[in-house]
């Protein structure tokens, strides 16, 4: 398994694994309820630099030049600036434009994770979490946070074998979500 930096030219691998991943949020950030346009628009803003979902913020795990599993993340003080183009855009085309605030502060924020369902158990959801601690360790940012739907339990027993501790609960496009914590300086 290779983990690199995703380029424009995935976009249309990536967008299908981030809608595995963000479910519901997906239609928020695209303004859509449509499956077909949901893809269309997840794999518009992967293609785009300057936003939460853009390339620049994805590790992607490939398998036999297959994408087998993606991650997004970027830095919480960013992350409003990261969502003002989706809400700009969102309101451009007849949508509220207000998204719910994921994280902020002085972390790696784990978006979002996927694994394609072909490569599940074969430790590439691992590898792309040890990834994004790695950067946060090497960019100096002293925890790494993520959200975990609370309907998927594993999800968060996994996050907590690899160290993760929940801090407290959010909602998300009208979901409950763990808000997990990671803390590199004591995890070194």
């Amino acid at each position: 398994m290779n983990i690199r930096k995703a380029t424009p030219d995935d976009q249309l691998q990536i967008a299908p694994l981030v809608y595995t991943a963000i479910h519901e949020i997906a239609y928020s950030l695209t303004g859509t309820s449509d499956q077909e346009h949901v893809l269309d628009r997840l794999a518009m803003w992967i293609g785009q630099p300057g936003n939460r979902l853009s390339y620049e913020n994805i590790w992607v795990a490939e398998s036999d030049a297959t994408i087998a599993g993606i991650l997004i993340a970027y830095h919480g003080e960013q992350a409003a600036m990261l969502d003002e183009p989706i809400k700009a855009w969102l309101r451009t085309n007849g949508q509220p434009g207000e998204l719910d605030v994921e994280t902020e502060g002085d972390v790696l924020y784990i978006d979002s994770v996927a694994v394609d369902a072909m490569f599940g158990g074969r430790g590439i959801g691992t590898g792309l979490i040890q990834q994004a601690i790695a950067h946060a360790r090497a960019m100096n940012i002293p925890r790494v946070t993520l959200n975990v739907d609370q309907t998927n339990p594993a999800a968060g027993r996994l996050y907590e074998r690899l160290g993760f501790m929940k801090e407290k609960e959010i909602e998300i496009s009208g979901g409950r979500f763990d808000y997990m914590t990671f803390t590199v300086s004591e995890n070194a």
